[in-house]
């Protein structure tokens, strides 16, 4: 069992099957060249079996790659059978064998429902229900060398810096606990007041807390900390139960429905910025130095944050998240699963380039490639690293007997295969 890198270019495949839109137009005659290009590379490279490491998973398992290491949640049926998380590590070594770390049994509710899997610091955080009609969530911090649980608390954590932030309620109070994430001590604790709660947060997790009151001031607080910053009265000409609230950058963003108004306040004091006429969008979601607002039928509107004025609109895209060197990618509108990527520039809304259909591998890291997939029929899997930046997508290889569900870090491709399993490849850089 072998580690080989993502090759160039073997071979390449049509999109999937149905039709897919258009989103600008293309000369045909360049069209036709690049089918046949295609279609000769296709039947000229054979398919071997590229896969550096098989982790054994029965159908319901969990995956994460993290770091160039996998961790596996198994379901558990009964008491007598609990679920299983384990840990495997990726050999560097072409010649080495991969090998399961640890093995430990975990709470058999706690691998239903929506059960998240996550790193933080030294210690693997598995999140899910231990009830079933409560719908209570645990959360169990394992030692990330060990697989041993060092401690267990109710909730779902947020990174913050540093440490964790767990929001508790008992007896109708609401509290906020920071806690270490290798102890499980609380460091410290805010009550929250009746209301809507928000977090703003930069690349290492969440750093203020936002606390609105219906009818009431709105706070601010030191989410690394755990100390007051600021307090102010809202005046965005809308109902308590008819605004949305939303935080991107340093901004408060206050939604009236009623009126279809958007009031920006900035964090630092919530002094009132702007208010702009705005229909009401699904999502905000930083675009650079710009401010983007997803429609709920699509189509993005890009604001300036300093005067909330427009800076284009485009009814013909979604966002897909992914945002490096001012250009980001967005997806054309239409039904099904399949549509076609174009790199936006973000400054301007203007379209750098077609990226034809892509499905994006999850991004288990700031620094990882962006990873786009396709069918490329026969149980084959096209990947691509699409460099947003340079607005161009560069085909890897051809992968066999992947089905789909694919997460990338900065050095590893890990997709489920056709037979359940978990197939991991390694990016070369």
């Amino acid at each position: 069992m072998t580690v080989i890198d993502l090759g160039e270019l073997r071979e390449a495949a049509p999109r999937p099957p149905g039709p897919a839109p258009r989103v600008v137009g293309r000369p045909l005659r360049l069209a036709v060249v690049l089918a046949l290009t295609l279609l000769a590379l296709t039947a000229a490279a054979p398919v071997a079996k590229r896969a550096a490491f098989v982790v054994p998973a029965p159908l319901g398992s969990m995956v994460l790659l993290h770091d160039g290491e996998v961790f596996l949640l198994e379901p558990g049926g009964t008491p007598a059978a609990p679920g299983r998380l384990s840990a495997w590590t990726i050999p560097t070594s072409p010649a080495a064998r991969p090998a399961r770390r640890w093995q430990v049994p975990v709470p058999v509710a706690v691998t239903d429902g929506f059960t998240q899997l996550r790193r933080h610091a030294d210690v693997l955080l598995l999140t899910g229900p231990v009830g079933r009609s409560d719908g209570e969530y645990r959360a169990f911090a394992h030692d990330r060398d060990t697989g041993r649980v060092r401690w267990q608390r109710a909730g779902s954590p947020r990174s913050a810096g540093p440490d964790l932030l767990f929001e508790d309620g008992a007896d109708g109070r609401m509290t906020i606990n920071s806690v270490d994430p290798s102890s499980g001590r609380d460091r410290w604790s805010v009550p929250v007041s009746p209301g809507t709660v928000l977090f703003s947060s930069v690349a290492d997790g969440v750093d203020r807390i936002v606390m609105v009151r219906p009818g009431g001031p709105a706070e601010v607080w030191d989410a690394r900390r755990g100390v007051h910053l600021h307090s102010g009265q809202l005046d965005h000409g809308g109902t308590p139960s008819n605004t949305g609230f939303d935080v991107v950058g340093d901004l408060l963003l206050a939604v009236a429905q009623n009126s279809g108004r958007l009031t920006g306040y900035g964090l630092d004091g919530l002094d009132r910025r702007w208010e702009v006429p705005l229909p009401t969008p699904s999502f905000f979601v930083a675009c650079g130095s710009l401010i983007c607002a997803q429609g709920t039928a699509g189509g993005v509107r890009a604001l300036d944050p300093a005067t909330g004025r427009t800076v284009w609109r485009d009814n013909r895209w979604e966002l897909s998240g992914s945002e490096r060197g001012g250009r980001m990618l967005a997806s054309g509108l239409g039904r099904g699963v399949w549509h076609p990527l174009v790199v936006l520039d973000v400054a301007s809304g203007r379209v750098a380039a077609e990226l034809d259909v892509w499905n994006l591998a999850a991004s288990n890291g700031p620094d990882g490639p962006v990873i786009g997939l396709r069918p490329a029929g026969d149980g084959r899997m096209l990947v691509a690293e699409l460099d947003v930046a340079a607005a161009r997508a560069r085909v890897r290889d051809v992968l066999p007997a992947v089905s789909g569900d694919c997460q990338t870090d900065a050095q590893l491709l890990l997709c489920r295969l056709m037979d359940g399993r978990f197939g991991v490849w390694r990016v070369p850089r």
